[in-house]
């Protein structure tokens, strides 16, 4: 059914062929009746196939087309039985009678409804129409009246078609400026009205002239005109044009898209450009002055309410970007923006008691974050019913909440004992019941006793947080900020000075570790370890600071230091005949920042390093933090030719059959389990069933911590694809590992033939 609108639209274009091939006039008049009674016909079983909600416009416009053929059936037998057709002839009456009637179910048919929304659309298509018409009016009306103006019925039906062309050309801006635009049905029906358009201003003022055969190339535009309806009608988009339930104001933007701004322009210069022209013309005033005065008036009316709606826009949007900007999706609380605004408001005498969920991440793991985003709900419904206008609630982030208040507005220590009161009763959250409890943090804005005022926002969320830390500690799960809370913060705050001058030093060594692969028993890649050699004469890895850089931001520069000096140095080793995979691990930070992307890709190509040879490895947990934008983020990395692992697998809460959505190559086996596999028949088990589920799900598995020949034996057995460990070969430096494989390969093959032989 659905190809019915396909076969209408060859046999109609067959006709408006046929109607200049037939060599008989009789024919193609019959022709074209023809193809205008089967565009009513399409149309009535378009709309009884597709059922469209507005069905009852279908069939006005189905009838305003009726009329139209009607009228060209009357024409033809006038013009037969009496030779001409006079002015005005029985067919002028049905044609006259059809435009207003199609027109109105066109105008159905984006009718939203009748609001203030609406009001734009209809001031568009009369700006468009009093331009128009004036352009009609002194160009083509009145020079073909001459100087008799306006006589009897013949003049009265002259004017008349233009003036329905006028209405038509109005409903096309109406059209054009109507959010259904994307429906093809819609696109054909507009097209349709635009060809209909044009055909009569073309007839209507014999800008063509006929053939000798009576047939001109107007009538292939009427034609269409016609095919071009029955196609709109039988097409199955035709269902989704209807009104819709969008917001008022979605309507008035709609109705200011940069095309439509374009024509509302360029029709409200028209009045000027006409005056300008009939000047240079020197037409008397007196024959066009009333015309360009009575339109100009018009169309400053016209254009005067359409600014207003423009500023009525403009001033709701701003309401509502200010509104969104300062709330938050999840909750409809304030966010952090407009916690920050209300401390400043409150000029140094604030208070924030912080609300933290204790273990909300266990519930998230557990129930998964659908439910975990239905307690934080929950929770913030419960808060509001404990404050009044005076104090402000606001979520900051995940599973923290903030009341906001002043010192007369709010006793602190009351409202937290509120608060877990509160949290005291059970949850109903979906179909179950929850227990969940809260620390509760405040910290005051006050000036200290030295009289320094830090009534910063910045700092007073800190203090607050640091004393929600403070109180998951407490039995009371209450606690109030003070000074002894900051030397932990100072002591990260040294690291941080620390680190940064590491990346400008040389403090920050990259080591390799090789990885084996267990089939051929030969080194195929490396993975990359960051060291930091402290001025203090220690050597720190990753943990030490990596949670440092990435509370602070510094983890995207020492992301950048890593995988280039990675890179680059596999572009030395391959250079020498060592061609290896590099794995490089990134942090959870790191996988949800959007300059990732562009940092892989810049130091791949400065290189020249295909992005099938880098693996990066990410953590287990790490991925299961926000699975969707993990995915969304890995997918782009696998779409450019990266490998993606999965690190220290097993130590998280996910399963494989998740991590399998997830677009990743490889499992890192945990050297937890990989470790005791020997001496542990769970281990055993544990580190056999991933393997074999691994590589059911296609992915490959390297195990790490293969601390001796035991291990690495009952991995080859188990089929296992790679491993590392200390057994393989430990960390070493660049310059040291061409030498370190090179050994490994050689043992590791006469280890190999040993027992074979």
């Amino acid at each position: 059914m659905t190809a019915w609108w396909r076969w209408y639209a060859t046999l109609g274009v067959l006709g408006c062929l046929a109607y200049f091939a037939v060599p008989s006039n009789a024919w193609a008049q019959s022709i074209f009746i023809v193809v205008g009674a089967s565009a009513v016909v399409a149309t009535v079983i378009g709309t009884r196939m597709h059922r469209p909600r507005n069905r009852t416009t279908w069939l006005t416009i189905a009838l305003g087309t009726g009329l139209w053929v009607v009228g060209d059936i009357v024409f033809e037998w006038i013009d037969v039985t009496r030779g001409s057709v006079p002015d005005p002839s029985l067919a002028d009456v049905f044609y006259l009678v059809g435009y207003p009637i199609y027109g109105f179910g066109l105008f159905l048919l984006v009718r939203h409804e009748w609001r203030a929304s609406e009001r734009g659309h209809v001031a568009n298509s009369a700006i468009v129409m009093v331009a128009f018409g004036l352009l009609t009016w002194v160009f083509a009306v009145q020079p073909s009246l001459g100087d008799g103006g306006i006589s009897g019925t013949a003049g009265l039906v002259d004017v008349a078609y233009p003036a329905m062309d006028i209405f038509l050309l109005g409903l096309l801006a109406h059209f054009v400026g109507s959010r259904q635009w994307r429906t093809l049905s819609y696109r054909l029906l507009t097209v349709a009205v635009l060809l209909l358009v044009v055909t009569d201003i073309v007839n209507n003022f014999s800008i063509v002239s006929e053939s000798p055969s009576d047939r001109s190339l107007v009538d292939a535009g009427w034609t269409m005109s016609y095919v071009l309806i029955g196609v709109a009608a039988l097409h199955p988009s035709m269902r989704r044009i209807a009104s819709s339930n969008i917001e008022p104001e979605a309507h008035l933007m709609a109705s200011f898209t940069t095309p439509t701004v374009v024509v509302l322009t360029a029709a409200t210069l028209t009045a000027p450009t006409v005056m300008f022209i009939e000047v240079i013309r020197d037409e008397p005033i007196a024959q066009w002055g009333w015309a360009v005065l009575l339109c100009a008036s018009a169309l400053v009316i016209l254009v005067i309410l359409r600014i207003t709606d423009l500023l009525r826009l403009l001033h709701t949007q701003t309401v509502r970007l200010r509104a969104a900007a300062d709330t938050d999706r999840l909750t409809g609380l304030a966010n952090l923006r407009a916690l920050e605004h209300r401390i400043w408001q409150n000029a140094g005498d604030t208070t924030l008691l912080t609300v933290d969920i204790d273990r909300f991440k266990e519930i998230n793991d557990t129930f998964g974050r659908g439910l975990g985003d239905q307690v934080l709900v929950a929770v913030a419904d419960r808060l509001r019913s404990i404050v009044d206008d005076s104090i402000m609630l606001a979520r900051l982030a995940g599973d923290e909440f903030v009341l906001c208040g002043t010192t007369n507005s709010m006793d602190p220590t009351a409202l937290a004992h509120e608060v877990q009161r509160q949290f005291a009763a059970p949850f109903e959250v979906g179909t179950m019941t929850l227990l969940i409890e809260a620390s509760v943090g405040v910290a005051s804005s006050l000036p200290t006793a030295e009289g320094e005022d830090e009534a910063t926002p910045d700092r007073l969320v800190q203090r607050a947080d640091l004393a929600v830390q403070a109180a998951k500690a407490t039995q009371s799960r209450v606690a109030f900020y003070d000074r002894s809370m900051d030397r932990d913060t100072s002591a990260q705050l040294i690291m941080l000075g620390e680190l940064t001058t590491a990346l400008e030093s040389d403090q920050l060594e990259l080591l390799y570790q090789p990885q084996v692969d267990l089939d051929s028993m030969t080194v195929v890649g490396v993975e990359a370890l960051l060291r930091w050699h402290h001025p203090s004469g220690t050597v720190l890895s990753p943990t030490a600071f990596l949670p440092t850089a990435e509370r602070t931001g510094l983890i995207r520069p020492l992301t950048s230091h890593v995988l280039t000096r990675a890179l680059a140095q596999r572009s030395l080793w391959a250079m020498g005949g060592l061609d290896l995979q590099i794995a490089v691990n990134i942090s959870t930070r790191n996988l949800f920042d959007d300059t990732l992307i562009e940092q892989v890709r810049t130091a791949l190509q400065e290189f020249h390093c295909p992005a099938e040879r880098l693996t990066l490895e990410v953590t287990e947990t790490s991925a299961m933090t926000d699975p969707v934008g993990a995915t969304e983020m890995l997918t782009i990395l696998h779409a450019m030719g990266v490998q993606v692992a999965i690190d220290d697998y097993g130590t998280g809460y996910s399963s494989l059959a998740y991590i399998e959505r997830l677009p990743v190559q490889e499992l890192k086996i945990d050297r937890a389990f990989v470790g005791g596999m020997a001496q542990d028949p769970a281990h055993a088990a544990i580190v056999r069933s991933t393997v074999e589920l691994a590589r059911t799900l296609g992915l490959s598995v390297t195990a790490e911590g293969v601390e001796d020949e035991r291990t690495m034996t009952a991995l080859r057995e188990l089929r296992c694809g790679r491993a590392q460990g200390y057994h393989l070969g430990r960390p070493t430096s660049s310059d040291l590992l061409p030498t370190l494989v090179a050994e490994l390969n050689a043992r590791l093959k006469i280890a190999t033939g040993e027992r074979i032989s």
